[in-house]
């Protein structure tokens, strides 16, 4: 990959800005990761006022991982579904 396949973005999140050096394809995924992080601390921030900066980030973050580690273990069961039609169409081939 070369330098022009690269580039150099900054991320608001939360009250920071953090300058990363990324591949151009997914400029959009970050940027729509960052939307996503911010949306949950302003939830949060809206949900139970008056608590740290750091509280809110951290009860985000913690929110977006189960979903992620959910969707994951659904992406498996239906591996595992479709693994299971295709032995049943199999038999029935046979």
């Amino acid at each position: 990959m070369n330098y022009s396949d690269k580039l150099s973005i900054q991320l608001n999140i939360g009250s920071k800005t953090y300058p990363m050096e990324i591949d151009r394809k997914n400029e959009k995924i970050y940027r729509d990761a960052a939307n996503m992080i911010n949306n949950k601390i302003r939830l949060y921030i809206n949900t139970f006022p008056d608590q740290d900066k750091e509280d809110y980030m951290a009860m985000a973050l913690i929110d977006i991982a189960v979903k992620l580690a959910s969707e994951s273990n659904v992406d498996d069961k239906i591996q595992e579904m479709v693994a299971s039609i295709d032995k049943v169409l199999k038999l029935k081939q046979e």
